[in-house]
C-alpha cells in the first residue's frame, strides 16, 4: 500500500487480470492475515490471495485448483550468524537451540512449522507480530535471532529498511509443491461455480502467456 492508500504489487496485478478474465468484479480490502482467515470463514470476506491449501481451511474454504503463484517461505538470520542454522535439518533444529524466532500471527509457513506449533516449548520460542515489516524491525533491534517469512515480501521489506547487509536468507522451508499458493474462497459466500470460472480464467491466462508476463514484471 502506497502513501495514498492504493494497494499494488504482484498479487494485486495477478488478481486484477484473473478476475477480469473471469468477468467478475473484485474490490480489495487490507487486514492482518489472521483476521482475513477469520472473516473469510464467516463469509464476511469472499476471497483471500496467496493462501496455503490446508485440511483445516478446507472446512470453510474452497481453493483454486490452479496455482496462484509460488510462495516460498524462508528462515532469515542476522548476517554472520548463518552458521547457527543447518539447511539440511529444517526447522526442527530450532527446538534444540536457544533461538528467539519471529513469526507473523496466523501464517502457516510450512507443514513442518504447523506440526511444531503443537509443542508448547516451541511456542515459547516465538515472538509473534502482525505484519512483516515488524519482523525486520525486531531483528534490527536485536529482539529476535531469526524470523520466518515470504521470500518475495520479506526481501522487499529488508531492502526497504536498508538492511540488506544485516539480514540474509538461510534456507527454504518447503518444496516447490508445498510452496504453491492458491486463491481461497469462502464456502459461506461463494458458490462453487464462481470458483470454476476463476480456475478457467487462470488456465486461459497461463496458456496465453499473460500470466508469465505479469510474473516477469515483478
Amino acid at each position: 500500500m502506497d502513501e495514498q492508500g492504493t494497494v499494488g504489487g504482484l498479487d494485486i496485478a495477478l488478481a486484477k487480470a484473473i478476475f477480469a478474465e473471469a468477468g467478475l468484479q473484485i474490490q480489495f480490502q487490507v487486514y492482518p492475515w489472521k483476521r482475513i482467515v477469520h472473516m473469510l470463514s464467516n463469509g464476511d470476506l469472499d476471497v483471500a490471495l496467496s493462501a496455503s491449501d490446508t485440511a483445516k481451511r478446507q472446512e470453510f474454504a474452497h481453493f483454486s485448483s490452479e496455482t496462484f503463484r509460488l510462495g516460498h517461505n524462508l528462515l532469515f538470520a542476522r548476517k554472520g550468524q548463518e552458521s547457527r542454522f543447518d539447511p539440511d535439518k529444517g526447522l526442527t533444529q530450532l527446538s534444540e537451540k536457544p533461538v528467539r524466532l519471529g513469526v507473523q500471527r496466523g501464517v502457516s509457513y510450512s507443514y513442518e512449522y504447523d506440526r511444531m506449533l503443537e509443542s508448547e516449548a516451541f511456542r515459547r520460542q516465538l515472538v509473534v507480530v502482525d505484519t512483516p515489516p515488524r519482523l525486520v524491525e525486531l531483528m534490527l533491534f536485536n529482539r529476535v535471532d531469526a524470523f520466518l517469512g515470504s521470500e518475495r515480501d520479506l526481501q522487499t521489506e529488508i531492502t526497504k529498511q536498508g538492511a540488506q547487509d544485516k539480514i540474509v536468507p538461510v534456507f527454504y522451508l518447503m518444496s516447490d509443491e508445498e510452496a504453491s499458493s492458491h486463491i481461497m474462497f469462502s464456502k459461506a459466500s461463494v458458490q462453487k461455480q464462481w470458483v470454476e470460472r476463476v480456475n478457467q480464467a487462470m488456465r486461459t491466462l497461463k496458456a496465453s502467456g499473460r500470466y508469465d508476463e505479469i510474473l516477469g514484471a515483478f
